[in-house]
């Protein structure tokens, strides 16, 4: 709420503001209810996505390792990307993924999927 006059010679001029007229107001409304639709959505895709990690195991095979289980090269959030795809067929963003300890040998281990404020462990195993 602004003086008319300020409203008129300075925020719609500058595009700042927009006169309240019903069809303003109308898409306005759409696009807020176009932004809450993604965001359901995504929140949606993510808990399908969680429930089918957990369901079966991430699996990062084809890394060379010695003797002793030891990684020539650190298992990465590319890598993980890569074997979510491979498992379920749903792309993820590797910086949706966090890897809290550095994956340097074979066997289980863990990392962090997250998306907004949600965020769930799922188990990872390097062959």
């Amino acid at each position: 709420e602004v003086a008319d006059g300020y409203a008129i010679n300075v925020l719609i001029k500058k595009g700042d503001a927009l006169q309240g007229t019903p069809g303003e107001l109308a898409k306005w409304k759409a696009k807020e209810d176009a932004k809450n639709y993604k965001k359901e959505v995504a929140t949606n895709a993510f808990a399908a996505l969680v429930h089918e990690l957990r369901g079966g195991k991430v699996t990062v095979s084809g890394k060379k390792a010695d003797q002793k289980g030891q990684l020539f090269a650190a298992v990465h959030e590319n890598d993980i990307a890569d074997a979510i795809f491979a498992t379920t067929k749903i792309s993820v963003d590797p910086k949706q993924l966090h890897i809290p300890v550095q994956i340097k040998s074979l066997g289980k281990h863990s990392f962090e999927i997250k998306q907004g404020d949600k965020k769930e462990i799922i188990e990872l195993v390097v062959q």
